[in-house]
């Protein structure tokens, strides 16, 4: 997995809407299913996509007379890459800052704590057997 993925705003938005799409979108279909009423133009989202084909995150096969874009990257990574990103320039790569101010400033249900617990539970589990 590569956590190194920088993405722009814009690029994670098409991300979200080519996952949406099974992975595999149009400019058109990337466009109609837009998350929220002020969607770029056809050029901005192809010239889009073809700068992050040229980063190697995402892929196009012809469908017809069109290309459909599909991405070469997955969520955990964009996330990953995204999460890394905010974590260094607001926390100032302080790990456990942020994991304290996301806990202070959420409300979670017992079972998401439990969850959170357990996550924890099975980090630790996994150092203790060797690994990372």
């Amino acid at each position: 997995m590569n956590d190194n993925i920088k993405v722009t705003e814009l690029e994670l938005r098409i991300f979200q809407c080519i996952w949406q799409l099974d992975n595999l979108a149009t400019v058109n279909s990337i466009i109609e299913h837009w998350p929220d009423a002020d969607a770029p133009g056809y050029t901005t989202v192809l010239k889009t996509l073809q700068k992050m084909e040229s980063k190697s995150l995402v892929d196009h096969q012809k469908q017809g007379k069109q290309h459909a874009y599909f991405s070469l990257v997955n969520r955990e990574e964009v996330t990953a890459g995204r999460l890394g990103t905010i974590i260094k320039r607001l926390f100032s790569g302080n790990k456990l800052s942020f994991a304290e101010y996301f806990l202070q400033e959420n409300e979670f249900s017992q079972s998401e704590l439990d969850e959170l617990k357990a996550l924890i539970e099975e980090k630790e589990g996994g150092r203790k057997n060797g690994h990372k």
